[in-house]
């Protein structure tokens, strides 16, 4: 009885020893079979660098990876705090690289490592779900701590108390310090992020706060809330012409208007220069677009009529552009103002009863103007065009020997003309006024095609 229960037990075991072997052969048998289909082949689900790799050899992987490591490394970044941007290419400012040997050697040993029931896992695993390999952008330590170091030079600030000087608002200024762990943690994302959407940074910092805000000095003088908004594009304008537009917007940013007032933009942005501090860019003289001093000037006046407009401050002078095109899109038609020193200025009339101030700025590519006054029953307003004609351009067409025959070449395109007349309807305590404001005319610019 003893005998047969042990001669039971001992073929159980034969069993089970035959079984585990031709499980480890046929394991053996499948990892082999699979090594072999995949010799020096990245196996299937293995990515990196956001790109399938799988059945890539290493030195095909190499190059497929190595246009995107460029790419991350060589690719402007920009970093945005308040209207500054600051652009850097991370390999030349902080000789950033990405290790493509690494990469492709770990890519590649993916479910390589490891015993054989490990290694048939990780391959099942990958090949259900995907594995993406992970990188590393490395940078110099010095470097890196140069290009911090220079961010901070540029951004840190004490913080200032707001005060009024004349007739101004001297705003309080936030302090500021550069958040170094922050800014750190955020570089070091960007350089692995492979959405070139995504390289646009906010500076992160540490703020400190002034003692005496603006916002206290609005309730010294009872200036309470605002009274309108108004914000036009910088996009796609001459470097020159931004320029300006942050220069006249910075004179007349602060700037208090008591009631009954006349507040006239030539007086305090003056002739617009050289000697100003202006400098040159795309103007408008007699109904043609060249070059001047002062260019861009016209779109803060233009921002700042909308808005007194909108506030439902009284107009007192304005005058509209000989041309509207590119260069004075920024605003509707019959909605700009013109300036020119000594012949066309803006000016308005408080025509309130308390105290208003104008605060003119820019942040990053738009120009925004803010009015603020008393607490006031504000009215309504919409501002309506009617009337509108259109002149089309004339074509002129010159000689010119110099080209081929049946050749012909657009040397200046034609702007068309326009017939317009604004009104402004303003709504308060149930009843309509309609103002009307002006009829404009605007010349149109001839097209000249040069023929043989």
């Amino acid at each position: 009885m003893k005998y047969y229960s042990k001669k039971k037990k001992s073929g159980k075991i034969r069993k089970i020893l035959l079984s585990l072997i031709i499980i480890i052969v046929a394991v053996s048998l499948v990892d082999a079979v699979d090594i072999y289909r995949n010799r020096d082949k990245i196996l299937p689900g293995v990515s990196s660098l956001g790109v399938e790799l799988e059945g890539l050899k290493r030195e095909e992987a190499r190059e497929i990876l190595q246009p995107i490591i460029s790419k991350l490394i060589e690719s402007p970044r920009i970093l945005v705090f308040e209207y500054k941007e600051i652009k850097f290419i991370p390999y030349k400012e902080l000789d950033v690289f990405i290790d493509l040997n690494r990469v492709v050697e770990e890519t590649y040993a993916i479910a390589r490592t490891g015993n054989i029931f490990k290694r048939i896992k990780d391959r099942i695993v990958v090949w259900r779900k995907g594995y993406e390999v992970p990188f590393r952008a490395e940078s110099n330590p010095q470097k890196f701590e140069d290009f911090q170091n220079k961010i901070s030079s540029l951004i840190d600030r004490i913080p200032n108390d707001s005060y009024v000087e004349g007739n101004r608002i001297i705003e309080s200024r936030t302090g500021v310090k550069l958040d170094l762990e922050r800014f750190q943690e955020e570089i070091n994302k960007t350089l692995i992020n492979l959405d070139d959407e995504k390289y646009i940074l906010n500076i992160p910092v540490i703020t400190i706060d002034p003692k005496v805000t603006t916002q206290n000095i609005l309730t010294e003088l009872a200036i309470s809330e605002e009274l309108e908004a108004y914000s036009t594009s910088l996009e796609d304008k001459e470097e020159n012409t931004i320029f300006n537009i942050k220069l006249s917007s910075e004179v007349i940013n602060g700037i208090l208007v008591k009631p009954q007032e006349i507040f006239s933009f030539n007086k305090y942005v003056g002739p617009a220069e050289k000697a100003d501090g202006y400098k040159e860019s795309t103007i408008i003289a007699n109904g043609i677009f060249v070059n001047g001093y002062g260019g861009g000037i016209c779109q803060v006046s233009s921002t700042l009529y909308n808005a007194v407009l909108l506030a439902n401050l009284q107009i007192v002078e304005r005058y509209n552009h000989s041309v509207y095109g590119e260069a004075t899109k920024y605003v509707p038609l019959g909605q700009d103002a013109a300036i020119f020193y000594g012949f066309k200025d803006l000016r308005f009339k408080n025509n309130s009863d308390h105290a208003i101030v104008i605060f003119s700025k820019v942040f990053r590519d738009v120009l925004q103007v803010n009015i603020f006054g008393g607490n006031e029953d504000k009215a309504e307003v919409e501002i309506v065009s009617k009337d509108k004609k259109v002149i089309d351009p004339q074509i002129i067409r010159e000689k010119d020997s110099k080209l081929e025959a049946g050749q012909e070449i657009v040397v200046q395109e034609g702007v068309p003309g326009y017939q317009i007349k604004t009104y402004r309807i303003v709504r308060k305590n149930g009843e309509e006024k309609i103002e009307f404001l002006a009829e404009d005319t605007y010349k149109s610019v001839p097209m000249i095609i040069k023929e043989n």
